[in-house]
């Protein structure tokens, strides 16, 4: 499987992906009685699908990574490890600013805090998305996967066809059923097995017509099964994958590669300071408020991104699984 080459696009799509996730948040807080109301309300109704953007995303490339890594099952533990130091330390990290902006706002508020102990504890593993940081949700998703894929990935590789022709119309069929209320990845999978059929499609040298296929079935299954808005946003994200071949801005591609600090700390810090800011600002000037709320959550998730994103993805690279195993690729 030809592998080798860079997905540029990717950095495009991650950053199409937060900056809609942060447009909705944002734009659900400056809704109310002014002359952009019905903009931002078109940000928070249609912001949300950059979430399925991201499902799609790691679908391709986390499968890609470990094919170009020639991974194999005995470094299941490994490629575990190696997600938990990628993501884990800066989720910590924001789940502590979290927290201790929302100890301020209830001593400042005079209500009572919004967490217990037990909370906390479970939000340490994705179990509990605190209330003010809803955005968490997704990386419990995002975690289940990880743990799916480390074992898929090795069916789907060695019985490819066989793998296919079962997994996905069962998969599918999990989808609705009552299990994606103990493993919520399900209610999500197919969103991830668009990326999983486009990954196959773009290293496959040969007759792809299976995959197109099961390509077709999933998106099919997107648009039946869920929001109209989801599943246009997962069509358009593995098109772009497989038949992009331009150029990404490199503003575009640098906010790509900050997306996840982006994501990880925008509702705490970005909600609060427009909650703190509207009661001071006119109302028709809320577009200037919206314009410095996200220039602020950019610059310090750069700084994030610098000082714990970074040095924890270095971090992951050093573990390795695989046979002279190459550069990574930035997942």
């Amino acid at each position: 499987m030809e592998t080798k080459r860079k997905v540029q696009s990717l950095g495009l799509l991650r950053a199409v992906a937060v900056l809609m996730v942060v447009l909705c948040h944002f734009g659900k807080a400056l809704t109310k009685d002014n002359i952009f109301g019905h903009l931002f309300n078109l940000f928070y109704e249609y912001g949300k699908y950059g979430v399925q953007i991201f499902f799609v995303v790691s679908g391709f490339i986390i499968p890609l990574s470990m094919d170009k890594a020639k991974y194999k099952i005995k470094y299941y533990f490994n490629f575990l490890l190696k997600r938990v130091l990628r993501l884990h330390p800066p989720y910590l990290l924001a789940l502590l600013i979290t927290l201790i902006l929302a100890i301020l706002a209830s001593h400042f508020k005079h209500v009572p805090f919004s967490e217990t102990p037990a909370s906390i504890t479970k939000s340490l593993f994705y179990l509990v998305a605190p209330a003010e940081n809803p955005v968490f949700w997704s990386l419990k998703i995002e975690a289940e996967y990880y743990i799916f894929i480390g074992l898929y990935f090795i069916i789907l590789s060695r019985f490819t066809k066989l793998t296919i022709y079962i997994s996905i119309p069962l998969l599918i069929f999990i989808s609705q059923t009552v299990l994606i209320d103990y493993i919520q990845l399900f209610n999500f999978i197919i969103f991830f097995l668009i990326g999983t059929m486009g990954y196959l499609i773009y290293t496959k040298n040969n007759s792809k017509v299976l995959e197109y296929v099961a390509l077709i079935c999933l998106i099919s299954s997107s648009f039946y099964f869920y929001e109209i808005g989801a599943a246009i946003a997962s069509l358009f994200t593995i098109a772009v994958i497989l038949f992009y071949r331009g150029g990404v801005p490199k503003a575009f591609d640098f906010y790509g590669e900050i997306s996840y600090s982006v994501y990880l700390i925008h509702f705490p810090i970005g909600i609060k300071l427009l909650n703190l800011a509207t009661r001071h600002f006119n109302t028709n000037l809320y577009w200037i408020l919206f314009l410095i709320a996200n220039i602020v959550v950019s610059a310090l998730a750069f700084i994030f991104w610098k000082f714990v994103e970074k040095p924890s993805a270095d971090l992951s690279n050093k573990i390795k699984y695989g046979e002279k195993e190459p550069k990574p690729l930035p997942v």
